[in-house]
C-alpha cells in the first residue's frame, strides 16, 4: 500500500533533520512551524497575509495551518462544512489543514481540574458538555475521525488521553495511556479501510506523561499505527523546561526516523528550536497570536510587552533582525500608541509578526542544517 503523504529526509545535523513533505499538491519543507486556527481562522489575520513572503519576511510561504475538531464541532458543525465543500474552500485557504487533537479542549473543561466536571473518559469513548448550549455529546476514536472527514483536513489527529502532571500516580498515567492505545488500534482499522484511498491521512499520538518508560512503551506500540506520521503529546501540562526536553530526547529515539514527527503545543521560539534539535520536524502553538492580543512581541532579546512606558517614544523596531511586514514598517513607539488606544489593529500587526518571527526561526534552524 503506498503513502499518500510523501517524506524524505535531505540532510542530518547533529540531532537536527532537513527535510519534506508532499500532500495532496502541495509541498512542506522541515521544520515547519503551523499557524493555529482553531475555529478555521488564524485570529485576526487574513490568511492572505501568510501567502505572501513579503508580509512574512521569508523565503517561502506558510503551506500549512492547523484548524481545531471539538470547536468546529460545537460551532458551526461538521455537516456545514462539509455542505460549504470543506473547510479548504470555506476559509480560502490553498495550502494544507491539519485538524489537531481536541482532548485539551476536552481536559481544560474540567478534567483533573478542582471544579464541576464537564466531561467523562469511558473505555469506549467521552462524553461531554458543551460549554455553549449545556448540551451533551459523545466522541470515540471513529466518530473523531468521521467528524474530521467532514471538514476535509488533509493531516487529521486520533483521538486520545492527556495526563495532566500534577495529582496523578503512574498507574493512573499508564492506565489513560493504554485507553490512549486501544483508540489509536481502533481508529486506524477504522481509518484504513474507508478513508485511505481518498486525500487525507492519520496520525496517532504518543503519550505517558513525564514517564520515559511509558514514552517508550508508548512511541513503540503506536508506531505500529504511524502509516504516515506520528506525534508527541505536549509531553504533559505544565511540564518544566528540563522535564520536557529530558523526556522529548528519550523519546523520539522509539519513532520510526522514515516518518514525519509533530511535536504539538510548543510555546516559545526556544522550546522550537529545542524541539528542532530533537529530530522533530512540525510544530504548532496558539502563542504567537495569544501573545499578539496581549501586545507581546518576540524579540532575539525575549518577549516584549509593547504597552510598556519605556516604549513611548521607542524609534527602533520589535526587531532589528526580523524582516517582516510589521519590523520593516512600524516603530515599537507606534505600537506602544496603539496597544494604550486600544486600536485593534494592534491586534493583527504583533500577531503576525509573533507568527513571521517563528517562521524565520524554523527558516534559519533548515539553512543551519543544509548548510556545509
Amino acid at each position: 500500500m503506498e503513502n499518500k503523504l510523501k517524506f524524505k529526509v535531505l540532510k542530518t545535523k547533529w540531532k537536527s533533520r532537513a527535510g519534506e513533505i508532499e500532500l495532496n499538491g502541495v509541498k512542506l519543507k522541515t521544520p515547519v512551524f503551523m499557524p493555529v486556527g482553531t475555529k478555521a481562522t488564524v485570529k485576526w489575520i487574513p490568511l492572505d497575509f501568510l501567502k505572501d513572503t513579503n508580509y512574512l519576511g521569508t523565503e517561502d510561504r506558510v503551506n500549512i495551518i492547523l484548524a481545531n475538531t471539538y470547536h468546529l464541532f460545537l460551532r458551526p458543525w461538521e455537516d456545514l462544512i462539509q455542505k460549504m465543500d470543506g473547510l479548504h474552500k470555506w476559509e480560502n485557504w490553498d495550502g494544507l489543514i491539519l485538524t489537531d487533537s481536541w482532548w485539551f479542549q476536552v481536559f481544560s473543561l474540567g478534567l483533573g481540574a478542582k471544579k464541576e466536571e464537564l466531561a467523562k473518559i469511558q473505555d469506549d469513548g467521552v462524553w461531554f458538555k458543551s460549554p455553549k448550549d449545556g448540551s451533551k455529546h459523545f466522541f470515540n476514536a471513529e466518530k473523531v475521525v468521521d467528524i474530521q472527514s467532514k471538514l476535509w483536513s488533509d493531516i487529521m489527529m486520533m483521538l486520545d488521553v492527556c495526563s495532566p502532571v500534577e495529582d496523578i500516580s503512574k498507574e493512573e498515567v499508564e492506565r489513560q495511556m493504554n485507553i490512549t492505545h486501544n483508540w489509536a488500534k481502533r481508529a486506524y482499522e477504522y481509518f484504513m479501510p474507508k478513508y485511505n484511498d481518498i486525500r487525507w491521512v492519520l496520525f496517532p499520538i504518543v503519550q505517558g506523561g513525564l514517564y520515559k518508560d511509558l514514552r517508550e512503551k508508548s512511541a513503540t506500540y503506536l508506531s505500529n499505527f504511524a502509516f504516515d506520521g506520528i506525534a508527541i503529546w505536549w509531553l504533559s501540562v505544565w511540564e518544566t523546561k528540563w522535564e520536557m526536553e529530558d523526556i522529548l530526547s528519550h523519546t523520539t529515539d522509539f519513532l520510526p526516523e522514515d516518518k514525519p514527527r509533530y511535536l504539538m503545543w510548543v510555546w516559545t521560539p526556544e522550546d522550537l528550536i529545542m524541539g528542532i534539535r530533537e529530530w522533530i520536524d512540525m510544530f504548532d502553538c496558539v502563542l504567537p497570536t495569544r501573545l499578539g492580543r496581549h501586545g507581546t512581541a518576540f524579540s532575539e532579546n525575549g518577549n516584549i510587552k509593547l504597552k510598556n512606558a519605556c516604549y513611548f517614544d521607542d524609534k527602533a523596531p520589535i526587531d532589528s533582525k526580523c524582516k517582516c511586514y510589521v519590523c520593516q514598517n512600524y516603530s515599537r513607539s507606534y505600537l506602544h500608541h496603539l496597544v494604550k488606544e486600544k486600536e485593534m489593529l494592534w491586534w493583527t500587526l504583533i500577531s503576525l509578526h509573533n507568527i513571521s518571527y517563528l517562521h524565520q526561526v524554523v527558516e534559519q534552524e533548515r539553512n543551519r542544517i543544509l548548510e556545509d
